[in-house]
Parts: structure tokens; sequence; C-alpha cells
């Protein structure tokens, strides 16, 4: 395993996100942003495609806010996600009326295992930021699309290249660390270079202040041990450990 994947061996995330799924827990509140802004390009029947879709929490936003009816495909890297998001959606209490079909398939942002315009619409929610590049996932989720793509990530005037060491604050010789995740910060300008590289034209930015800041420095979203990365909210922004978010949307339109 690449030492940077370390959601397939923290089963505790996808137990989180399913809490979550099923409403153990409350909805994120990027979750419940999202949801609102994806309605006013979604048309009757259309595919929805969920990258990077954990436990299937995001499926359960979209099933609340949802004013047509839709498809829904959800793809993540982590094999036991996707059996919590099965398992998830496979409960009585979390049908809905609305929601057509409905599939979770394990596969990689680098190398999606959808067809070219496959989905109308593309989703791609708090992923980007943990990827050692964004290059060739962009291009992915371009591929796939066929109208409009929505993604949530750390965006704003320089890019940071960011490590986040686990615990076990474990190194190799050469001091780079055996276990960590990206915790990355890109520019506008880099982003809107890759979007151009690749035809796209139409896109804009925009930041997600869309939260209630009592939603967070709180233990009610959580079970058991209360996490040391807890974000939290200061002067109106979030702060995970010593980082700044500067949480931003960017719509895509082909």
């Amino acid at each position: 395993m690449e030492a940077w994947k370390g959601w397939d061996k923290d089963q505790a995330y996808g137990d989180l996100f399913f809490k979550r799924a099923t409403g153990e827990l409350p909805e994120m509140e990027s979750s419940k942003a999202l949801a609102k802004i994806i309605q006013p390009y979604l048309e009757e029947g259309d595919k929805i495609g969920d990258i990077g879709c954990g436990g299937g929490h995001y499926l359960r936003s979209l099933d609340n806010k949802a004013t047509k009816k839709f498809h829904y495909v959800g793809v993540d890297q982590t094999a036991y996600y996707i059996q919590k998001a099965n398992e998830a959606f496979t409960k009585k209490e979390n049908k809905n009326e609305l929601r057509l079909t409905t599939n979770f398939i394990q596969g990689d942002i680098f190398s999606i295992p959808l067809n070219n315009n496959e989905v109308d619409v593309t989703i791609c929610n708090n992923v980007l930021l943990h990827l050692p590049s964004i290059e060739k996932p962009l291009t992915e989720l371009l591929r796939i699309t066929k109208k409009t793509v929505i993604i949530r990530a750390l965006i704003g005037d320089h890019t940071l290249r960011i490590k986040q060491v686990h615990k076990s604050e474990e190194f190799d010789d050469n001091g780079e660390p055996l276990h960590f995740h990206f915790h990355n910060i890109y520019s506008k300008a880099y982003i809107e270079s890759i979007l151009v590289r690749n035809g796209i034209e139409k896109f804009h930015f925009f930041e997600d202040t869309d939260f209630q800041t009592d939603a967070f420095n709180t233990n009610d979203n959580y079970i058991g041990e209360r996490p040391d990365n807890l974000t939290v909210v200061l002067n109106g922004m979030q702060v995970n450990t010593y980082i700044i978010q500067p949480w931003t949307f960017l719509i895509i339109e082909k």
C-alpha cells in the first residue's frame, strides 16, 4: 500500500461514514451544502456520480434534498467503505422513491471505472486535498461527466503541499514519513491551468460559507473517542490541527 493511502487500513472512518449514512450521526455540513448546490444542475432522471463516496454519507444528503428522480453511482478506492455503503443503503429506512437506481463501486480516482460521459453530474467532495497530485484525477472527473462537475476542495491564492504525519511518527533514513496523508491546498491559477489544457472554458469558484458554526466544536457528531483532528471554527474559518482551511466549491460546466 502506498504510504499516503492510510484509509485502506483505518476502518474507523468507514464506521463513522456509515453512522452518518444511516442517520445515527448528523449529516456533515459540507454534505448538506453540496446537496443544495447540485439541485439547479439536475434534470429529471439524471445520473449522479459520487467520486470519493466513502460510506454513502453524501447520498443521504442527496436523498434529503432531492426534488427530481435520479440515478446514483458511488465510487471509492477503499473496499471497506464500499462494503459499509452497500450495507447502509440496503436498509429499508434508507430507500428513497426519487432514487431510481443505486450502485457502489470500488475504484481509484486516477482511473475511474466508468465510461466516458457516463454520468450527467459528478460530485467530488473533500477528496482532492488528500491526493499526491490532481491533474489526472481532474481529467478523469471531466472524462466521465456529460454536463457538470462539482468539486469541494481546499483552494486559495497559493499552493501548499502538506503531509500530515500519522501518530506513529515513523520516518525513513531520508526523513520521509512512512505513514501520512496529504492535506494539500491548491491555487485557483493552477486549477485553471489544468482546466484550460482540457478545453474547459466555463467554470467558477466560490467559498463554502454554508455551514452552521455550532455544528463544529462539539462531541455530538461522534460516537466513542473524540478524534484529535476535529475541525473547529475560528473567526468564521474552519481550522484542522494547525491548518486554516480555505474550503471552496468549483463548478465546471462542459
